[in-house]
């Protein structure tokens, strides 16, 4: 169990604008204990629980020594972490590229005729895609999908929205500018983009849809964690986000608790062309991955570092846009999905495997990528090859139940 806490924010001039963002707290607490009476204890209000798991939002009001109250929960043994409820947001916010239409219709076909040279890239095979197998659902924790993009809806098992409680899990513009840099809607489109590469590379998956994320690109590390959890429990084998934030210790406590009960998490490295993963990315039981060019080389936006597990294309690559029709964007939240799909297509056919083993898998199975990045060596992981990890998938281990 990790225990920590973060340092106060103490600027004088900064206190006004500071005090919102630290009155809400994200508790984890210890299983079985009753977050109602914790938050009773410390006078502080409970906002909001996750069901069937041990993950709660607090408010301290601005009369709160929300320090204070902190340090004591951190030494709380009903509590594994306290965390403030900090900001998380689309990669493509910093770096990447704007979303572009393109003049292919969105469907299917059109999709893999522009896509096949990347597709050809990171060794995705139609035999095994198409091959018959069982069902696997695939949580994707982002802007939601828009409801123009009927066949995605169709496969889609579950649904919630958690950066709007009560309202539909729709990617769709909402007139929003939550970052204030002039630019509204941002993000719309994201989430339908990355849940249509899911598709493309495991046509046969189902979708457990999560918005945790406003039409900006704009989320909370509360609202992540709590669309996280529900694809947990709505019965998702693999989760992709590609949102990040700045480190935030508490995600490490989040993923053991998602990988004891057998869930990959796949997350994008983030887009600022740093020696740093963005969170969760930076959590070691992440799948964290990077971007390339076409010719294996570094994309020039991509974050890199010695946790990244996989890289794989992160420009050019085509899928649905929410509008209809179809868009490219480019940046690590759409090499993400890439891997995505590979890992549940690779659990289709081969049977449900244990995390650790998917990642000794990815790891066994790619590609060296130092000769051609020698500038990066150890830092972009390995290439992803979608035919050797399947294969290799379907020889490894027993299934789990």
């Amino acid at each position: 169990m990790i225990r920590w806490i973060r340092s106060a924010l103490v600027t004088t001039s900064l206190a006004s604008c500071v005090a919102m963002a630290q009155t809400e707290l994200i508790v984890q607490t210890v299983e079985g204990q009753d977050p109602a009476a914790i938050a009773a204890d410390y006078g502080v209000e409970l906002l909001d629980t996750t069901p069937d798991a041990p993950f709660a939002l607090m408010f301290a009001g601005p009369e709160d020594d929300v320090n204070q109250i902190e340090v004591l929960m951190q030494a709380d043994p009903r509590i594994v972490f306290v965390e403030d409820n900090d900001e998380f947001m689309m990669p493509e916010q910093t770096g990447g590229s704007l979303a572009s239409t393109i003049a292919a219709v969105g469907d299917p076909n059109s999709l893999y005729a522009w896509n096949a040279g990347l597709l050809q890239q990171v060794g995705w095979s139609p035999a095994f895609a198409f091959a018959h197998g069982r069902k696997v659902r695939v949580g994707i924790v982002d802007t939601g999908l828009s409801p123009f993009v009927a066949r995605l809806w169709a496969r889609t098992d579950a649904w919630i929205n958690t950066i709007q409680p009560g309202q539909r899990a729709w990617d769709v513009p909402e007139s929003r500018d939550t970052d204030g840099d002039g630019r509204t809607d941002e993000g719309v489109g994201h989430g339908t983009l990355v849940a249509g590469i899911v598709d493309q590379v495991c046509p046969n998956a189902l979708f457990v849809v999560a918005k945790a994320a406003d039409s900006d690109g704009i989320a909370s590390a509360w609202s992540v964690i709590k669309g996280l959890v529900f694809c947990v429990t709505s019965g998702a084998e693999v989760v992709n986000i590609s949102l990040g934030a700045p480190r935030i210790p508490g995600m490490s406590d989040v993923m053991d608790w998602v990988e004891a009960r057998r869930v990959v998490v796949v997350a994008a490295a983030g887009n600022d062309n740093r020696d740093e993963l963005l969170s969760p990315a930076d959590v070691r039981k992440t799948i964290s991955v990077a971007g390339l060019l076409a010719d294996g080389t570094k994309a020039p936006f991509s974050n890199f570092e010695g946790g990244v597990r996989v890289s794989v294309p992160a420009v050019g690559f085509a899928g649905p846009w929410w509008q209809g029709g179809g868009a490219t964007w480019s940046g690590t939240s759409f090499a993400a999905p890439i891997v995505t799909g590979a890992l549940a297509n690779a659990l289709r056919l081969a049977g449900r495997r244990l995390p650790e083993t998917i990642r000794d898998l990815l790891d066994e199975t790619g590609t060296d990528l130092d000769p051609a990045n020698p500038g990066y060596r150890g830092e972009l992981g390995v290439g992803l090859n979608i035919a050797r990890l399947t294969v290799a998938a379907k020889r490894r281990g027993r299934t789990l139940r």
